[in-house]
């Protein structure tokens, strides 16, 4: 798996990197291939922010997601990314 985390004002502590791994992981087990995947987490203004960029085959999957809570605002990301995977999978699925 190849997962870039990236943080800009904030701290990332090893429970929350394992926590992004363990629900990124769960994503790529439906696909077979490597998946290059970007995380940025950012605080601004109070707010934190948390975007993901996948390149999957014919595609950059994009999520993001502004929340009070740091962890609010991954899990929404990953949510948005795990559905917009699902609906380009299941696209190229009926491609064929």
């Amino acid at each position: 798996m190849n997962i870039e985390l990236v943080a800009r004002d904030v701290v990332i502590n090893e429970e929350v990197h394992g926590r992004v791994e363990q629900k990124l992981e769960r994503i790529m087990e439906r696909t077979h291939m490597e998946t290059p995947t970007r995380m940025m987490v950012e605080n601004t203004k109070g707010r934190y922010v948390a975007s993901i960029t996948m390149h999957v085959k014919g595609r950059e999957i994009v999520a993001q997601a502004e929340e009070k809570n740091m962890l609010q605002a991954i899990d929404e990301a990953i949510d948005k990314a795990d559905r917009q995977f699902k609906k380009h999978r299941d696209k190229m699925r009926t491609k064929r």
